[in-house]
């Protein structure tokens, strides 16, 4: 062995017993006899160094390594960029790091390349890189992941961390109820099954779980309504500050018109939104010699630029903006223009700015039709709902009052419903000679009780079908393996995607019968079906968001639709599959129904509305404080209404 290569293994002797140092002078001396840094000597002078706490020199020699053996250059550059990052030396780390991750990756080196990013603010790679944080088990880079990537209920992905970091943190409520919310979306029923095995139902109503989770979350899973309104976690809202109780705003010096001026507020004034199809012919008809009706819009004035929606919103009523201001601020907007009752379109809901209310903003506030259950933690008067979504039973867990309207809780707009032709089975792949069952609801609403349910029914009735809108291809695995599981071939399901509205009509009318999910119901879906003349199979529920079909087929005039219990919902269902005679008698009385019955009467029920608005006006003019009431009934209409 010539001396130099001697100098050479003396040192990484000396390294592997943990003298650096001693590693070091070896090297050095093999230095100077040669004059020469191969890429064996190179590495070894780095990691000699790196274990002096010397990040900066070694990774110099990690360089110089990298360049001696393009080979082995994906490590070298590797060990570089850790080096360097170590020191504190953001360039040439992420130079290192950036040459490293064309050769290759390890979920080490994407973790050190997108903190570097970040640190030198470059948003756009770390949105491409960001989700190969998911690689990896280790925590702290799956806490990098949760800090960037959002929950996006329609990517996987997302659920894939929740369920990472949950394995890491099980107590941790956030992530909990992050993951539990995702799989509810992706119908993940394995990963619903597993927290319940860990952690016992009952368990899940305890008040510091409730409360790291959203009220609209919460409301798609428990039908307590004790527990409904503990959920609260996650929302924007500002707490109600003590001089802006109910008590103090409704005594504040209020000046009251000839007119009832009526304000909206809400985010979703979009002609194809389904807020509008529901409320949008009830704000044209408000009688404007009487109501003055402004839209308080939270959303941006440029989005409606478009010469279509400009019309379709001059004709709810006049538009104010307060997108560009805070909360205090737009109250004090709204204040300017003397409203008399402000109406609250969104409570716990997305892109909700429900929490200007709490700077008492009007005389009567109230909540409806956006959030089905009490909007707890804003100085709100009412609730409107009906005898259905809001029972004697329900009082004590509602902060509001309830005004109660006689038929439906729910309007509709039936000039923004579009009537097509019935489209033909064989152009969305359905058999036409098998019964469809079909739904069309959001996902997260198709809970294991629901499956359940659906899975009883197809048991019973084999040569059925059942067609369901899947968003994703993990939600149509998720449910055709759960159905497998219940005795269900998956083969039976067919799974259909979201199309524009007037196709969705075309396509409902195909299906023989609609089954409701519980325990939150289909709400503008339900309306949808019953318009295109589909009936829908239901059963009542504990709480607002699992009576809403109730409310619906009542207001339609199809109170036998509403089974009592998990049994019979079962045996309707079996039952109308198997007598084509009645459901064909139920077909045509929703046809002839629906200019008629209540439900899609925009001008009863904007009555019926106003009733109620005079209602609240007479006791804030009188000084009294809000309290429970029922809106009387006009007279049935005889004939139909309308358009």
């Amino acid at each position: 062995m010539t001396m130099q290569n001697e100098n050479v293994s003396t040192a990484r002797l000396a390294f592997e017993a943990g003298d650096y140092n001693g590693a070091l002078r070896h090297l050095q001396a093999h230095i100077s006899n040669t004059g020469e840094i191969d890429e064996q000597v190179a590495t070894l002078l780095g990691e000699s160094l790196l274990r002096l706490d010397l990040p900066g020199e070694a990774a110099d020699f990690f360089e110089m390594a990298a360049d001696a053996n393009e080979a082995n250059a994906f490590q070298h550059h590797r060990d570089a960029a850790f080096a360097y990052f170590r020191a504190d030396n953001t360039d040439k780390a992420l130079l290192n790091a950036m040459k490293a991750f064309r050769l290759g990756s390890d979920p080490e080196l994407t973790f050190v390349l997108i903190s570097l990013l970040i640190k030198t603010d470059e948003p756009q790679l770390v949105e491409q890189l960001k989700f190969r944080l998911l690689e990896s088990d280790d925590l702290k880079h799956l806490e990098l992941a949760f800090k960037l990537i959002d929950a996006d209920r329609w990517d996987a992905r997302s659920l894939l961390l929740m369920q990472k970091l949950h394995r890491h943190k099980p107590d941790d409520t956030v992530i909990r109820n992050a993951m539990l919310t995702l799989a509810r979306e992706f119908c993940d029923y394995d990963t619903l099954d597993a927290e319940e095995r860990r952690l016992p139902p009952a368990e899940w109503l305890r008040p510091n779980l409730l409360m790291q989770e959203t009220p609209h979350d919460n409301i798609h899973w428990c039908a307590d309504e004790a527990a409904n309104r503990l959920a609260l976690n996650a929302m924007t809202i500002q707490p109600m500050q003590k001089n802006a109780t109910g008590r103090n705003r409704r005594a504040r010096a209020h000046a009251w018109g000839e007119k009832i001026r009526v304000g909206y507020l809400s985010s979703d004034f979009f002609p194809s939104h389904a807020t509008m199809r529901l409320l949008g012919d009830v704000l044209r008809r408000h009688d404007r010699s009487q109501f003055e009706i402004v839209l308080f819009c939270t959303t941006p004035e440029r989005l409606y630029a478009d010469p279509e929606k400009q019309a379709a919103r001059a004709s709810w009523g006049e538009i104010v903006y307060l997108s560009d201001l805070d909360d205090a601020e737009a109250a004090k907007r709204i204040r300017a223009r003397n409203i008399d009752i402000l109406v609250d379109l969104k409570g716990h809901t997305a892109h909700s700015r429900v929490s200007i209310l709490n700077h008492g903003p009007a005389p009567v506030q109230l909540t409806w039709l956006g959030f089905p259950g009490s909007v707890i933690d804003i100085d709100l008067d009412y609730v409107i709902g009906d005898r259905f979504v809001l029972p004697e039973t329900s009082k004590p867990f509602y902060q509001e009052k309830f005004c109660r309207l006689p038929e439906s809780y729910q309007p509709n707009d039936p000039t923004a419903r579009v009537l097509p032709e019935a489209g033909k089975r064989a152009e969305w792949g359905l058999p036409d000679d098998r019964f469809v069952f079909a739904s069309f609801n959001g996902s997260a609403k198709i809970s294991r009780e629901t499956v359940d349910l659906w899975a009883r029914i197809l048991r019973q009735v084999p040569d059925s079908v059942l067609w369901v809108m899947c968003k994703t291809a993990e939600m149509e695995a998720n449910l055709r393996k759960r159905l497998g599981e219940l005795g269900v071939d998956p083969a039976r399901m067919i799974a259909t995607t979201g199309v524009p509205y007037e196709e969705h009509i075309e396509r409902v009318q195909i299906a023989d019968l609609a089954l409701d999910t519980f325990p939150c119901n289909g709400h503008t879906t339900t309306s949808d079906m019953l318009w295109a003349g589909l009936p829908v199979l239901s059963k009542r529920g504990q709480h607002f968001a699992s009576r809403v079909s109730e409310s619906l087929l009542n207001a339609m005039e199809l109170p036998e639709l509403v089974a009592i219990s998990d049994e019979d919902f079962v045996e309707r269902g079996v039952a109308l599959a198997k007598d084509a005679q009645r459901l064909a008698a139920l077909r045509s009385r929703l046809i002839e129904q629906r200019f008629s019955a209540p439900l899609f009467d925009a001008e009863r029920f904007c009555r019926h509305l106003e009733t109620a608005f005079r209602m609240m006006a007479d006791r804030a003019r009188n000084g009294d404080a809000p309290d429970h009431f029922d809106v009387p009934a006009l007279p049935p209409r005889s004939g139909t209404f309308k358009l």
